[in-house]
Formats: structure tokens, sequence, C-alpha cells
């Protein structure tokens, strides 16, 4: 992803504009889903969503990040502590319960849910994206029900 969060992608001004009033009128709820066929850009949008809220300069009237600031410059370089990605290992079919609550010994220290219990460090939310959550294993998708039913302030969740 370059500077620009939206560049190059196409066929998205429509849901890019509905996020925008949604800001705008301060209607950003806790979580989406993105769903779709395969290869029409659901992650590079999920991902140029994410940046732009991440982006620390006020830009009241669009989405566009500037690119330039400490959270744009973070999350360009892949180390905003606020945004989370959450995907399958390679080579494996499913999500499975550690990215979400951690290993059985670290067990509710780490891991997706215990990050976003958490304030964040930087800006005002936490944002994390779940790739592939419909290969979530059952284990898995119920650690995250609770987050989802009752989601941590100013946290932001998106499901691919």
């Amino acid at each position: 992803m370059g500077r620009t969060a939206w560049e190059g992608l196409r066929g998205h001004e429509a849901v890019r504009a509905a996020f925008e009033r949604a800001v705008q009128a301060g209607r950003l709820t806790h979580g989406y889903i993105f769903a779709g066929p395969e290869g029409i850009g659901k992650l590079r949008f999920a991902r140029g969503l994410a940046q732009a809220l991440l982006c620390q300069t006020e830009r009241a009237d669009t989405l566009e990040p500037c690119g330039e600031c400490h959270a744009s410059l973070s999350f360009l370089a892949a180390s905003h502590p606020d945004f989370h990605l959450v995907q399958r290992e390679p080579g494996k079919r499913e999500l499975t319960v550690d990215k979400f609550l951690g290993a059985k010994e670290q067990r509710g220290k780490v891991g997706l849910c215990h990050d976003l219990s958490l304030r964040p460090q930087t800006g005002s939310r936490k944002i994390a994206v779940l790739d592939d959550a419909d290969s979530m294993n059952d284990e898995a998708a119920n650690a995250l029900l609770k987050t989802l039913e009752e989601p941590p302030e100013r946290a932001v969740l998106i499901l691919i």
C-alpha cells in the first residue's frame, strides 16, 4: 500500500463515501463485515479505512490520510500499535483461538481480545481487521463473540 490509502482501489467509491458520512456524523460503529467475491479489494479497503481512521491529521471532510503524521508513517511501516491484522498462519486452513486469546500458557494476557481491551496507545481508537473471518474454527469464533457483543470503547472491528 502506497502513501495514498485509496490509490489504485477502484469500485469502492460509494462505500468510501458512506464511511466518510458516518465519520462526519460521529456514527462510526464498532463492527463491520466486508463480504463479496475474492479479489475485489476488501482487505485493501479495510487497510485504507484503518489508515485513514488512525491518521492524526484532522481532515473533517474526507477519509484521506495525510501519509506524513507519525500514525500514518507507523501504519505504512506495519508498526502502528493500535492496528491489528489477524490472518491465518501460512499453510493453515483455520483461524484458531490462539489469535484471539493467546496460547494456553498466556491465555487472556495476549491475543486480539486482550489487545483491544487496552486503551489506544497513540490515538483515539484501535482497529482490528480479521482477514478470512469465515475460516475461524468454533473455539475462535466463541472467543471473539464476547468482544463483538461488548466491544471495548473506541474499537473498530472489520471482519472480511
